[in-house]
């Protein structure tokens, strides 16, 4: 389809915003889980699911979604993705009990999953292979802007307001995304007849549904929890099942034959380790600040804002950087950051650690994961 150039920016702009709003929402809610947990009557452990749900949902979709893409117009794939994150949402912002608000996770998460994968292929087709890094670094330094801003408007709302509130917020900006989508959105991708497994989706629900529960109950009752071990077991055996089914399938659902790749594989291995860092440190942060510390939501959310607006920052110049040079020197300069970002956070960080020392040294971990 010939696009002109400005119709072309508005689906890169619907699109990135769509996406900015998928991230936006995971770091709502992390400065809100103190007010959440003393309503709902749960603990640390159980509230955490709020994020994990949600991130598996999400992990279960993203290779769903190149089927959807091969068979659905991008339009419509788009406006699906926001309505149903915006059921989600609505489903959050009224829900009466904790297992409803874990449900209005999973619509989220459904859309989220829907997009991000979308919103890569879009970028992809919109700008040359030359142009690509730049791409990548443009959608860094819009999806990195919502660590940044979220915790902080996350603090505000909670503090005045209600944690609901933080969903009412995000309400109208998903409706009007859907209506710009359905305005301004055109097909970009080609259409071609592809088949789906469901035992593949099955065993990958399955696998990583049961590895995380897992996880979860061995904070919560210890590693010797039969029920942990079961479900992990259970969950490592379908894992298992859906890579063997994957070598054997024409069109699996996930590619696993590309790790044969040395490069590929490297890099896919740095992605995961430093994205478990990115994840984990940005949720663990807060709380620290709120719970052990004891100061308010609005400064759990403030710790991570400088971090996160040096990640945005870093984004769009470090896709520069790789148009020109490569990946090697800025894969090993971000890792030597990230590795003495971490080393300080393990022997600075405790309950006497100003609040400045923290954030620089987050602001340096960010840098690095960048």
């Amino acid at each position: 389809m010939n696009l002109s150039r400005f119709h072309k920016r508005l689906i890169v702009a619907i699109t990135l915003s769509a996406s900015f709003l998928s991230v936006l929402t995971q770091f709502l809610l992390i400065t809100a889980f103190p007010k959440i947990m003393q309503e709902f009557g749960v603990d640390s452990t159980d509230v955490q699911w709020l994020t994990t749900v949600y991130m598996l949902t999400i992990a279960v979709f993203i290779p769903i979604t190149a089927y959807f893409i091969d068979r659905f117009k991008t339009r419509h794939l788009m406006m699906s993705a926001m309505f149903l994150f915006l059921i989600g949402t609505l489903i959050c912002l009224v829900a009466p009990t904790f297992p409803m608000l874990l449900v209005g996770r999973i619509f989220q998460g459904m859309g989220s999953g829907i997009m991000i994968p979308l919103m890569q292929t879009i970028l992809f087709l919109m700008y040359p292979r030359e142009k690509r890094g730049y791409a990548m670094g443009l959608a860094g330094l819009v999806i990195n802007v919502a660590p940044a801003v979220g915790p902080p408007i996350s603090g505000v709302l909670v503090n005045y307001f209600d944690w609901r509130a933080l969903f009412l917020l995000t309400l109208p900006i998903a409706a009007l995304i859907l209506l710009l989508a359905f305005l301004y959105m055109r097909n970009v991708t080609e259409q071609r007849e592809t088949e789906i497994d469901p035992l593949s989706i099955l065993l990958s629900t399955g696998g990583f549904g049961g590895v995380l529960y897992a996880f979860n109950k061995i904070e919560e009752s210890g590693i010797g929890d039969p029920a942990a071990l079961v479900s992990m077991m259970a969950g490592f055996v379908a894992l298992g099942l859906f890579v063997y089914r994957q070598l054997r399938l024409q069109a699996p659902i996930l590619e696993i034959r590309v790790l044969k790749v040395p490069l590929f594989a490297l890099v896919a291995f740095i992605s995961i380790l430093s994205f478990s860092l990115l994840i984990s440190t940005e949720t663990i942060l807060p709380m620290y600040v709120q719970n052990a510390q004891q100061y308010s939501a609005f400064f759990g959310g403030l710790i991570v804002m400088p971090g996160a607006l040096t990640l945005a920052a870093m984004s769009l110049f470090a896709g520069n950087l790789f148009d020109k040079y490569g990946g090697k020197i800025i894969a090993i300069t971000g890792f030597v950051l990230l590795s003495l970002s971490t080393i300080g956070f393990h022997f600075i960080l405790g309950l006497e650690t100003p609040f400045i020392v923290t954030m620089v040294l987050f602001m340096f971990a960010m840098g690095g994961w960048d």
